[in-house]
């Protein structure tokens, strides 16, 4: 019978969003009033008077009886989770809400009588930081905006403020709110304050103090614990079963624990016939847990936080109730079999107590091995929670244990027995030691590497896939990157890669011609795809024997290295796995590379016209460097585009790079900047104008960034600019007066003055691979113009980062992403002078530092020239 017909679950329990366990008085000011803070009923109804909660209301009653020697003040001590929101929310609640609080306290047979002239006081420090309680308060109790003072007032000062108001304060993150105050007199200023208000609050009731912190060791808790209070430190472990249990079921309170005697009864007979007593008192500990297994709520309220995993009551009570979702409608108790871990909660919270996840992924494993057996996810979700959970010698479960857990009147004991053997025997991470089983990272040793070689993989399935992803990922090390598994198939992964780089295909085999025409038919972007084949023309990788043979003997020795504790024998099975390893890369290294270059690509295979070039390397730099260095290099580019300029007039730059991407027979842009670095060096000789809105540009590197480029459209060459304006002739300037019939005497010309005139330049920097670079590049070029004055600099870095880790990128281009992906980034910096050459180096040596960005830069400068009259 499932224990949801006795018990029943909260309706929250058993919601996907599942209970929301954190309390926070900052909801008290939530303008919907949907948050249970604001629904005082439903929160008493969810309240389990513990024996914190008793005391405190016993204190309450006493003090506002006239009982002498009762403490105003009120320390809740304890770490995050514990349960201190909660009571200070329970205070506010009995003097703001005292008639609903009273049938709460009437349910539970508490009595406890308060003033209903109370003016009641909320602050949680980390939403509300305060410069000075003491203005807080007197701005609350005055209802206007008090002046803000820096010295704390007196108490004569504070009375006159309060008048005959009686104070509720209820401080909830105390110890936030002073650790905040930067100014130690300040700070020390709201402690005295508060002391003197908990020292007032014990000699009247005008004023009552209610705070939580953390600990007594720092301020305020160190000076406040001085003063006589009512301390609760939330000791009462007893309770915390209690208040989970009133928490997730709503007829806890009422239940009949005899309810389910007659289940418990047929539990304890099943673990008697396995030779597992149970005595009486154990019994009782299953009347009082019901329908958690007690060594559940030991696991989870008791050792999990020892391990610092679940904040206390919160974490479990969360985790509990994603227990009782899964198991109400088919559970008849709940145990630690039921922590499922294929569950996305359950694992997620469990993952608090193994922060890689390293553990419970490897478990998971070793479940997916082994899910046709019956009890396979019971026995592992049990044993994960018991290795979580514990350390040292005690680590994991005893089979005991494993049994009151897994065992249940309906289950065969032999399907026990044989699900655990299975897990001895083939779960590589799972571990008996000492009686108890437990997970570990490290894997069990089981056979010697040629032994497993010859029963690992008989299909040569696995060594193949091994020998593909060593290629691919180890030896080649490109992620734009796939290998040639027929046409169909080659394509479609091939239209998963980025299209905006280069792709690679590596070819296992000599392709046919055929083979060839078909694969780069229709295919999108096709120049920019890099065909790449064996040097050596018989080798096949799918079916080298030697490969295939050494790639088995690693998967064996790789498995068998990673199980061994032994560390002698890892070491050997390490260096067998090392050694084939070596073999297999030497071996796919010597065959070699040969780009498949395209100089047609004709109707039928026939007609096609292809070269056969020979890469010294393989890997994916050897490739790159070999084809953007020795086959496509920039000048290729110019010399291309030049023969046909007619072709490429009034087309966009995208236009004709697209070209070059998609038109086998072309050379092959290896980057970006292929085509738009020739097209800018053919603006420069004069050869095309480039046409902008910004501008139209020929005999000059077009002052244009990437992007702009992009849009920009190519037209015929422009008339080349003369490089001087015309000299300017001053009004002023004197000529020699010649008299008729006179004879000129022979005396020197009269020298005219110098005109000094200014000429505004700007210089054009073509990008650097680097900021140093370019700082070099910009000063030899000043050289030419020693007293010029730079007015104003641009500089535009560039970065293209083709697909891999985003991660190895600084945060603030990539944000907080991380894993695959490409980027392309295009920065400008404009800074307006004047500056001398040193300033200019030093801004450049100042810029952002991108691995694998270009530099470039345009300087606008003033130059002084002297100018000589001219004679009229």
């Amino acid at each position: 019978m499932a224990f949801s017909k006795i018990l029943r679950p909260r309706s929250e329990a058993l919601s996907d969003e599942g209970i929301d366990g954190i309390i926070d008085l900052a909801n008290l000011e939530e303008p919907t009033g949907q948050k249970l803070e604001r629904d005082p009923r439903r929160f008493f109804s969810l309240t389990y008077p513990t024996a914190d909660i008793r005391r405190v209301i016993q204190k309450l009653s006493d003090r506002f009886s006239g009982h002498k020697d009762t403490p105003g003040l009120f320390l809740f001590e304890g770490l995050k989770g514990s349960g201190k929101s909660h009571l200070l929310l329970m205070i506010y609640h009995l003097f703001k809400n005292y008639g609903v609080a009273k049938d709460w306290l009437d349910i539970h047979k508490l009595n406890c009588e308060l003033p209903h002239d109370t003016v009641v006081v909320v602050n949680k420090f980390t939403d509300l930081p305060l410069y000075s309680i003491w203005d807080f308060l007197f701005e609350k109790l005055s209802k206007r905006r008090s002046k803000q003072s820096i010295i704390q007032p007196s108490l004569p000062e504070v009375e006159k403020v309060f008048g005959d108001k009686r104070l509720i304060l209820i401080l909830d993150e105390l110890e936030q709110g002073i650790r905040v105050i930067s100014e130690p007199s300040i700070k020390a200023q709201n402690v005295a304050f508060l002391q003197m208000l908990s020292e007032w609050a014990n000699r009247s009731d005008k004023v009552t103090v209610f705070a939580s912190i953390y600990s007594d060791q720092e301020e305020p808790g160190s000076t406040l614990k001085r003063v006589p209070s009512c301390r609760i430190q939330f000791a009462h472990s007893a309770d915390r079963a209690k208040v989970v249990l009133h928490r997730l079921f709503e007829n806890y309170i009422d239940f009949n624990h005899n309810a389910c005697a007659s289940i418990i009864d047929s539990y304890l007979n099943t673990w008697r016939r396995q030779q597992i007593s149970s005595s009486e008192e154990y019994r009782s500990k299953m009347l009082l847990t019901y329908p958690f297994l007690p060594e559940v709520l030991e696991l989870i309220l008791e050792r999990v936080p020892a391990r610092g995993g679940f904040q206390s009551v919160r974490g479990a009570l969360g985790f509990l109730a994603n227990m009782v979702r899964l198991t109400h409608d088919k559970a008849d108790f709940i145990t630690a079999a039921h922590a499922n871990l294929h569950d996305r909660e359950v694992a997620t919270r469990l993952s608090d107590l193994d922060p890689s996840g390293d553990l419970i992924s490897r478990a998971r494993g070793n479940l997916d091995e082994l899910k046709d057996q019956p009890l396979a996810s019971d026995i592992s979700a049990t044993v994960m929670l018991y290795t979580l959970t514990s350390s040292g010698r005690g680590r994991g479960a005893t089979r005991e244990e494993l049994i009151r857990h897994v065992l249940t009147p309906r289950v065969d004991i032999n399907d026990f027995e044989k699900t655990l053997l299975s897990f001895q025997k083939y779960a590589s991470h799972f571990w008996v030691e000492e009686g108890r089983y437990f997970f570990d990272l490290e894997e069990n040793p089981d056979a010697k590497v040629e032994f497993r070689s010859l029963t690992i993989d008989p299909d040569g399935s696995k060594a193949r896939t091994f020998l593909r992803t060593l290629w691919q990922d180890d030896i080649f090390k490109e992620p734009n990157c796939i290998i040639y598994q027929g046409e169909e198939e080659t394509k479609n992964l091939l239209d998963g890669l980025d299209k905006n780089r280069l792709r690679y295909i590596l070819s296992p085999r000599k392709l046919s011609p055929e083979d060839r025409h078909k694969l780069f038919y229709g295919i999108p972007m096709r120049n920019q795809v890099v065909l790449l084949e064996p040097k050596e023309p018989r080798f096949n990788l799918d079916i080298h024997r030697d490969l295939l043979k050494w790639a088995q003997r690693q998967l064996a020795a790789q498995e068998l290295a990673g199980t061994a504790r032994n560390a002698a024998r890892r070491a050997e099975y390490e260096r067998i796995a090392r050694e084939d390893r070596n073999n297999c890369i030497d071996t796919i290294k010597r065959a070699g590379l040969v780009f498949i270059r395209w100089e047609q690509y004709g109707d039928t295979p026939n007609k096609d016209r292809i070269e056969e070039e020979a890469i010294p390397g393989t890997t994916k730099e050897d490739v790159l460097n070999f084809l953007s260095q020795q086959l496509f290099p920039t000048q290729l580019f110019e010399e291309h585009l030049s023969s046909r300029l007619e072709e490429i007039l009034n087309l966009t730059v995208k236009e004709i790079d697209r070209q070059y991407s998609s038109t086998l027979g072309f050379p092959v842009p290896t980057t970006v900047r292929s085509v738009s670095q020739a097209l800018r060096e053919l603006c420069r000789k004069g050869q095309i104008s480039i046409r902008h809105p910004r501008g139209n540009f020929s005999h000059e590197n077009p002052n244009l960034t990437e992007t702009e480029l992009s849009e920009a459209t190519i037209g015929e060459p422009l008339e080349k600019h003369p490089d001087r304006p015309p000299l300017i002739t001053l009004p002023d300037q004197r000529k020699e007066i010649i008299h008729p019939g006179t004879e000129q005497e022979d005396t020197p010309p009269v020298k005219p003055s110098p005109i000094i005139e200014e000429k505004k330049e700007e210089l054009s920097l073509p990008p650097q691979e680097s900021s140093g670079e370019l700082r070099q590049a910009v000063a030899v070029r000043l050289q030419e113009f020693p007293d010029a004055t730079i007015i104003r600099i641009r500089t535009t870095i560039f970065l293209d980062k083709s697909t891999g880790d985003l991660s190895a990128l600084p945060t603030s281009l990539r944000g907080s992403l991380s894993g695959q992906g490409a980027l392309t980034a295009e920065i400008t910096i404009t800074k307006e002078g004047p500056f001398t050459k040193g300033e200019i180096e030093k801004i450049i040596e100042s810029l952002p530092s991108l691995s694998g960005a270009s530099y470039s830069a345009r300087l606008d400068i003033l130059s002084s020239e002297d100018k000589e009259e001219k004679d009229e």
